[in-house]
């Protein structure tokens, strides 16, 4: 299928377009959407950052305060004392409740105090906390950690999230416990050990104001991998999965992952190095990356309006060269089909407008050069006829003088008169106009001239019948067309017959064409000779007949001439064809 250069143009011009703006489209949008995941990764890592930088804090706080615990001189006298009596322990143990309580009026930390055991090595333990009273003591100090606190150079231990060492229901059913080693007076004398119990209420009512990102979920992870914080308290005290993948990229601070609905999550991370704990968050990666799609739909709405605008510009920039070029390529057309007249009429200061120009500077040429050749051609044209007439006038003059010459050595000069007669006739007929136009009926007089000085030549051997019809008489026909053809059947079909001869000289019209013919019962010809007659016709017939041939050719066109048809020894018809001329004047100009 054919396709216009506009077509092909705008083709090419989406295609170059298309590639390069799509290119750019596609890596600015992942670029774009690559910082933008950097960028809210980041702000997680500095809330986590904070966030695990205030629980540290707190930590450290929890420490002071169970530091306290073991520095109190109330308690480190109690811890120190061997009682004989349990009246005196209590009496002690009042002074005990008394600094503690003295000391929770200046920070409200110990409401969040679930249990506080501190197991002395005489024998008598100090209890404090709303759930302490369920606590079952001997399950505290069955635990791992109790059994290695005492010969353990650390002395602060968190124990992290675990369930409460109760036999029976308590209000805090996980806690996060610290534990520490109460020192003597020197680094190798133990008093005893602390049992700190947190509810973890604390770490809801520290983080639960925390502004999370929508569908974002909150993780404080302790030093045994369980959860000691979850936003929706749905995990704690339970292990947390992830925390192989977190330390395998630890230096990452964050990862992509699906969960197990097969969504993508976003899991961001930092450590608290001092204690070995963690928090994490995750958000559902769709939910970040919310502006992922604000920058995928402004990259789009920026390409296709880009794309619509470049689009409309190339179109109106090649319509305005192509246009150009199909008047020019109209116009073309119209020299092509024959109109020379037609003339390109663009204006423009650019190579289309210089094409144009030359187009027509090449059409004035070549119709100089077609009138110039056409001139040439008629030139040609009158010249060669000219040069035929000249062919026969000398050659008829010849026989015909050469006849009066006999006629007046035979006959004593009786029948000069009457033949120079004629014979004037017959010249002022071919010469009185140099148009190479007359009248069949012209014509047909001239040519009885002729015959009549034939038969005087030959004695009468032949006689003439005319089958005209009468409308044709008036019809335009070339000069001295039939004479050569007659004088053909006279020489070569019946002066070579033993018997006298007939020649009939025939002329009607068919539809738009004039038909004459002249018929004679001559000597004939065989095919052969019919066929090299036809093919040399001048050489083969003599110099009449191939004059008639040629000239009706060049008057007429190719397509018009003379046929012959014969039968040896029985006939010779040889059929002249060319076209009605509707003004005689007209042709002959």
């Amino acid at each position: 299928m054919r396709k216009s250069i506009l077509t092909k143009i705008i083709l090419s011009f989406l295609l170059v377009l298309i590639l390069p703006t799509t290119a750019i489209s596609v890596t600015n949008y992942y670029i774009s959407s690559k910082m933008l995941a950097q960028k809210v990764s980041e702000s997680f890592i500095t809330n986590l950052t904070f966030i695990s930088t205030n629980i540290e804090k707190e930590l450290g706080q929890w420490e002071l305060i169970s530091k306290y615990f073991v520095a109190n001189p109330v308690i480190r006298e109690v811890l120190g004392t061997t009682y004989a009596r349990d009246v005196d322990f209590h009496l002690d143990m009042k002074r005990v409740y008394r600094e503690l309580d003295s000391y929770s009026i200046n920070t409200n930390i110990f409401a969040y105090i679930s249990s506080l055991v501190i197991f002395g090595n005489k024998g008598r333990n100090i209890l404090y906390g709303d759930n302490v009273s369920t606590l079952k003591i001997n399950k505290i100090k069955e635990q791992p950690w109790f059994q290695g606190l005492g010969s353990s150079h650390e002395q602060v231990v968190w124990l992290g999230s675990h369930k409460n060492y109760a036999d029976y229901r308590v209000q805090d059913e996980d806690v996060i416990g610290l534990a520490r080693v109460i020192k003597g007076n020197s680094n190798y004398q133990n008093l005893g050990v602390l049992y700190l119990a947190i509810s973890p209420k604390y770490f809801f009512d520290l983080l639960g104001k925390v502004n999370l990102h929508a569908g974002s979920r909150l993780y404080v992870i302790d030093n045994n991998d369980r959860v000691v914080f979850d936003s929706e308290n749905e995990l704690t005290n339970q292990l947390y999965n992830k925390m192989d993948d977190i330390r395998a990229k630890s230096n990452e601070h964050y990862i992509v992952e699906k969960n197990e609905n097969g969504e993508k999550i976003l899991l961001a991370y930092t450590p608290i190095k001092k204690y070995g704990w963690w928090t994490v968050q995750t958000i559902a990666y769709d939910s970040l990356m919310e502006g992922k799609k604000d920058i995928f739909r402004s990259t789009l709405v920026v390409f296709l309006v880009s794309f619509l605008f470049a689009t409309c510009v190339w179109y109106f920039v090649s319509l305005n060269i192509l246009q150009p070029i199909k008047q020019l390529t109209d116009t073309m057309k119209k020299v092509e089909n024959g109109n020379l007249h037609a003339r390109a009429t663009i204006k423009r200061s650019d190579e289309i407008g210089l094409m144009s120009q030359h187009f027509n500077n090449m059409i004035d040429k070549i119709q100089e050069l077609f009138i110039s050749n056409m001139k040439e051609q008629e030139k040609k044209k009158i010249a060669e006829y000219r040069a035929l007439q000249a062919q026969i006038n000398p050659h008829f003059l010849y026989n015909t003088l050469n006849t009066i010459r006999w006629m007046a050595i035979i006959q004593k000069a009786s029948s000069i008169q009457e033949v120079v007669e004629v014979l004037g006739r017959l010249l002022k007929g071919i010469f009185k106009s140099e148009a190479p136009f007359i009248t069949l009926e012209e014509e047909i007089s001239n040519l009885r001239d002729y015959i009549y000085i034939q038969k005087l030549r030959y004695n009468n051997k032949f006689s003439v019948r005319y089958d005209l019809e009468h409308e044709v008489l008036s019809e335009a026909c070339i000069k001295f067309i039939l004479q050569p053809i007659v004088e053909n059947s006279i020489f070569h079909g019946i002066q070579p017959k033993e018997t006298n001869g007939e020649i009939v000289i025939s002329a009607h019209r068919k539809h738009d064409q004039i038909i004459l013919s002249i018929w004679d019962n001559g000597i004939g010809m065989t095919k052969e000779e019919i066929d090299r007659a036809m093919n040399n016709i001048s050489n083969t017939c003599g110099i009449g007949l191939g004059n008639v041939a040629e000239r009706l050719k060049l008057t007429y066109g190719e397509k018009y001439g003379l046929t012959i048809q014969s039968k040896k020894d029985i006939f010779t018809k040889i059929e002249i064809v060319y076209p009605v001329i509707i003004d005689i004047n007209d042709e002959s100009n």
